[in-house]
């Protein structure tokens, strides 16, 4: 597996506006843009910075419910790689557990990320997602 980087840090919070005016106040202007988001989640990310700021909008869904039992947190670590079926691989041959695959593709329209997030029971507590940016010709 190559691994390219770090791609973003995701914070868990309760009050997504007040992240942002705070992360913005301590890293001097950050602009948070909403990003589109499955179900009924308000993320909002600085590229430049690479944070995101997830808030769930229902306490009913799952990272609602996560939130509610954890308290705002560092919910997600994102790192960039070459070759995301490489990465599976490697990441199951070293016993590491694989909760889901993802990626932005439709009917009408090819895939640009796909990613994979494994369970933090071996990753000590830190939801490690793994990102490849599919390039297309």
């Amino acid at each position: 597996m190559k691994l390219l980087g770090l791609n973003r840090v995701e914070l868990l919070v309760h009050d997504a506006d007040r992240a942002a005016a705070d992360l913005s106040a301590l890293f001097g202007g950050l602009e948070f843009a909403r990003e589109p988001a499955e179900g009924v989640l308000d993320c909002r990310v600085d590229w430049r910075a690479g944070i995101e700021i997830v808030h769930p909008e229902s306490e009913t869904h799952p990272v609602g419910r996560l939130l509610r039992e954890r308290g705002e947190h560092v919910f997600t670590v994102v790192f960039e790689v070459e070759d995301i079926e490489d990465a599976k691989r490697w990441v199951t041959r070293q016993g590491f557990e694989i909760l889901y695959e993802f990626d932005d593709g439709t009917d009408a329209r090819p895939a640009t990320i796909r990613q994979l997030s494994i369970a933090p029971d071996r990753t000590h507590g830190m939801l490690v997602t793994l990102l490849e940016r599919v390039h297309r010709d």
